[in-house]
């Protein structure tokens, strides 16, 4: 997926997160509990924030969340939101994403970050409004996933139950292979029999890899379904 697709995502999550911000700020976010949607709206401005600071400040240097300026309150959200994305979105375009840059997973291609905050924005669109997702895009969220964060689970979390996790996207071209070992989480592409097997949409499969939402009768589940929680409490928590 190139800058291009990851920005026009970018541009509509946006618009509709912020649409259902103002249909009603104080409507629980029910995946992130706690969280009213002024609550979402604060975190992914300065989540915005943080990447473009980064875009502008170049590649030399890291910059940290704690450099970003806390969101306002109030009316004030709406303009600050619609100009912090808009500058964004104009900033990640004209970004040098040939080279490598500095980021909290160490030394990464460019097109880190389109496509880190076109996922992040994607999947906190979903807390807010439940349209579906782009298959494309969802594929795309699962591998990040799978690539990035899902190494960082402690293989100690993992080790009294391992096992192997086939996810199989039913709406686009998606299917991983992987394993959950006393060494950590690893993957492959490409169909493969699994201890347990979880089929679904790709946005849902997404979803349930940030446990979004549960294991429910949107999936076909077959083998040991134990192997789900052990992601849910050890991995995506």
């Amino acid at each position: 997926m190139d800058v291009t697709t990851y920005l026009a995502h970018l541009r509509t999550d946006s618009d509709a997160i912020l649409a259902a911000y103002q249909a009603d700020p104080t409507a629980a976010v029910v995946p992130c509990p706690g969280w009213d949607r002024a609550a979402l709206l604060a975190h992914l401005g300065r989540t915005q924030e943080w990447i473009r600071l980064q875009a502008e400040r170049g590649p030399e240097e890291r910059v940290r969340f704690g450099e970003t300026a806390p969101a306002p309150e109030g009316d004030a959200m709406v303009g600050w939101f619609s100009q912090g994305a808009t500058a964004l979105i104009a900033t990640l375009d004209a970004m040098d994403v040939s080279i490598t840059w500095p980021t909290w997973a160490g030394p990464q291609p460019g097109i880190f970050y389109p496509r880190r905050i076109a996922q992040e924005t994607a999947v906190h669109r979903r807390d807010a409004d439940p349209a579906p997702m782009d298959p494309a895009l969802a594929v795309d969220g699962v591998d990040e996933l799978l690539e990035i964060f899902a190494p960082l689970a402690s293989g100690e979390a993992l080790a009294e139950h391992p096992g192997s996790i086939h996810l199989h996207a039913t709406d686009a071209d998606g299917e991983w292979l992987v394993h959950l070992t006393p060494e950590g989480v690893r993957f492959e592409h490409g169909h493969a029999k699994g201890d347990v097997a979880l089929r679904g949409s790709a946005g849902d499969l997404l979803l349930w890899g940030w446990n979004r939402v549960p294991v429910d009768d949107r999936f076909e589940v077959f083998g040991d379904t134990a192997l789900l929680d052990v992601w849910r409490t050890a991995v995506a928590v």
